[in-house]
């Protein structure tokens, strides 16, 4: 057997035991996707109702798109927070599929329906929103449409 240089030194060719990992929060992998959704319950407010939304929306449509009419401008309008449902759904799937839900995406799809219905209904209490089906369908259609890209992903690699 080799001499220890220094005590506390593994003799060279000696097995080192594993380093310990690094200790995690106990809900740091949750963290984004919390951060996410508390972000989504505040786009649920009054403050981010269509009728605000168009005060900057809309000025911006019609500097970009001069030439378009009011009612292109209102469509244009509609479909950009529409748009929004979907992404920001989409974002919230991914999120959770990449922290706490790894490995569950069947789970992780499902919790984006869960918040999906609870914000709808949390807008049915907020002046000015109110809740819809149709946008809990384009928040999940959002959510699945991440799923099908994670398994584009999981197939590439």
């Amino acid at each position: 057997m080799e001499q220890v240089e220094h005590p506390n030194q593994a003799p060279t060719g000696a097995i080192r035991p594993l380093a310990t990992p690094p200790r995690r929060l106990p809900f740091g992998d949750w963290a984004p996707a919390i951060i996410w959704m508390a972000g989504l319950f505040m786009l649920s407010t009054s403050f981010f109702s269509a009728s605000n939304t168009s005060k900057v929306i809309e000025p911006l449509l019609q500097w970009f798109l001069p030439t378009a009419s009011v009612a292109t401008i209102t469509l244009l309008h509609a479909l950009i927070r529409k748009a929004a449902h979907f992404t920001n759904y989409a974002i919230l799937f991914w999120l959770l599929i990449r922290g706490p839900l790894r490995g569950r995406p069947y789970t992780a799809l499902g919790c984006c329906v869960l918040y999906a219905m609870l914000d709808e209904g949390h807008q049915i209490f907020v002046p000015g929103r109110g809740a819809s089906l149709y946008d809990v369908a384009l928040d999940s259609s959002g959510a699945l449409f991440s799923r099908f890209l994670n398994l584009a992903v999981e197939d590439a690699a």
